[in-house]
């Protein structure tokens, strides 16, 4: 089989290599006194079942913590090494695994008590590698290192935090984060807890982590649609950005997410019955996907992108961009926030952000009285509990008719052009 390795850049994409098709493989050497093990093999691989370096980088370190783990436990002691016999006796190793006959080997290895906190961090990344979204592990993994920070440990189990600790650390934490930022690590940190007591035994019965009052749905900000004349200063202070009014135009005539506009790469710009449409194929939920036609304001306009990519992305702030949760639009937002406060000033204009423009879309849609799954199919609003969007079905409306709702969206705005 033809792989091709992944050019090293600080270690940071060590074991991984691209098969034929581009998805990632995690491929790991196997040492000689592993090898009856793994049919002796010389290498153990496993594909990530992602093209996404960021999400095969996750998966790895998972598979990788796993193997140090192996590979420590299987390595010949040395005779007369006394550190070596020590710490086996302090890892609880009651019988070797290299008395374990190969055809009885299982990885990884069976846990039989509950493991510390960077442990079932790693644990739980791995299970849900494919069921969460990259900036929701980002999340989990930020959580606990800001937890571990404020404890000043470097680990630490899961029975040594009660629930005086967490209140202690949360009521730090509301002079220092936004509310959503706490809720989020309060959320990932008690997914945690329950995994390990689902999975443990000897795991804490009571989750510290519950019960804390801080839902997210009550932090959320409420937000404001700016007025056709405040949006045409917001514009005008950014007069010179062609790229920032691009993307605000694009905001204003699809109502799609700032992260959404700015991860839209070539492919993602095309034809669907004859309908020039915007391919979001994911996103903050899961119907999110979606197909957005383009409104015939913007058409040059995206066409011109198209024609002009930046390492296949539309716009060039966001193909620079190389965060570990995967967005894209942290430039975007800061500019667009600058403009904003040069053009309408800070006090009263709190609630008037990018994602304004969202709302304005939806407002203009309902004043249209656009039936509202059909604004969800827009919009990428979920249309029912057990309802799950796909991004283009049979069953779906139709971009014909997708994008006549769209063309009801205006501006009556002068000096506004794409």
């Amino acid at each position: 089989m033809d792989h091709k390795r992944v050019k090293p850049k600080d270690k940071r994409d060590r074991y991984l290599i691209l098969d034929p098709s581009g998805v990632y493989m995690v491929r790991i050497a196997v040492p000689a006194y592993m090898a009856a093990h793994f049919g002796n093999k010389t290498y153990f691989m496993r594909s990530t079942a992602t093209r996404d370096i960021r999400q095969a980088r996750l998966f790895r370190d998972a598979i990788a913590l796993e193997w140090y783990k192996l590979r420590d436990q299987l390595k010949p002691v040395r005779s007369g090494s006394r550190v070596e016999l020590i710490l086996d006796e302090l890892r609880g190793i009651g019988k070797q695994a290299k008395d374990t006959p190969p055809t009885q080997f299982s990885f990884p290895a069976q846990v039989q008590a509950c493991p510390s906190l960077l442990v079932m961090r790693d644990q739980y990344i791995l299970q849900f590698s494919e069921k969460r979204k990259l900036t929701t592990l980002s999340k989990t993994n930020k959580a606990v290192e800001v937890l571990l920070s404020y404890l000043r440990k470097r680990d630490i189990p899961l029975k040594d935090i009660n629930r005086t600790i967490v209140t202690g650390w949360l009521d730090k934490l509301k002079s220092e984060r936004a509310p959503q930022t706490i809720q989020n690590y309060i959320s990932a940190l008690a997914q945690i807890w329950d995994l390990a007591r689902n999975r443990y035994h000897d795991a804490p019965q009571d989750n510290p982590w519950r019960g804390h009052g801080l839902e997210a749905k009550s932090s959320k900000i409420s937000y404001e649609v700016f007025t056709h004349a405040e949006l045409a200063k917001v514009f005008a202070a950014l007069d010179g950005d062609e790229e920032m009014q691009a993307v605000t135009l694009i905001g204003m005539y699809s109502g799609a997410r700032l992260n959404e506009i700015c991860s839209l790469r070539v492919e993602n710009v095309r034809e669907i019955e004859g309908v020039l449409c915007f391919e979001v194929t994911e996103g903050k939920t899961k119907s999110a996907a979606r197909i957005i036609p383009v409104h015939s304001m913007i058409k040059p306009l995206v066409l011109s992108l198209r024609e002009k990519p930046h390492n296949g992305f539309l716009f060039y702030r966001a193909s620079i961009i190389d965060r570990a949760d995967g967005k894209r639009s942290t430039w975007h937002t800061q500019r667009f926030t600058r403009a904003k406060r040069k053009a309408l000033g800070e006090e009263g204009t709190e609630r008037k952000v990018f994602h304004s423009l969202r709302h304005e879309v939806a407002q203009q849609l309902d004043r249209n009285q656009i039936p509202e799954d059909r604004v969800a199919l827009i919009l990428g609003h979920e249309r029912g509990k057990t309802e799950t969007f796909k991004t283009y079905s049979k069953h779906a409306a139709s971009p014909v008719e997708l994008s006549k709702y769209v063309e009801l969206v205006s501006y009556p705005i002068a000096g506004l052009q794409a």
